[in-house]
């Protein structure tokens, strides 16, 4: 009974080792975990059309200098005008065209939405934005 357990305790702790360079790897490629959040200013440029489904809210954002891209690299993102999604339960009320906004936007690469606002908040008038080039940290 000896010499039959000693291999089943290697083989447990092989299959352990295993599991977890398996989950490891797992975790690496999406990032580290369930996606990433990044608190970006902007501009609101159109409001989302309610009669056209998945319309967003189209923002013109400053640069997001620390920006992951689908490849896992920090690539940042220039500023730009696009849509956004804009998750359940985020309320728009009281947002305007030219309010001038800052938001959360939650970027998960594996989800159905992989780019949308989770929290969303006006910023006092007369905030100015900067619109430059991103600098992503570690590129020249």
């Amino acid at each position: 009974s000896v010499l039959r357990s000693a291999p089943m305790r290697g083989t447990r702790r092989a299959f352990a080792a295993v599991a977890v360079l398996l989950l490891a790897a797992g975790c690496a490629a999406q990032g580290g975990g369930p996606g990433r959040d990044y608190t970006v200013r902007g501009q609101v440029r159109q409001l989302p059309d309610p009669a056209t489904p998945g319309s967003g809210l189209y923002l013109m954002h400053e640069a997001i200098d620390d920006w992951v891209g689908r490849s896992g690299e920090v690539e940042g993102m220039d500023p730009m005008a696009m849509p956004f999604e804009v998750a359940d339960g985020v309320s728009l009320e009281g947002i305007q065209v030219a309010d001038v906004i800052e938001f959360t936007l939650h970027v998960d690469w594996e989800a159905d939405v992989p780019v949308e606002i989770t929290r969303i908040r006006e910023l006092p008038a007369g905030t100015k934005l900067v619109f430059r080039e991103a600098k992503p940290p570690g590129k020249s």
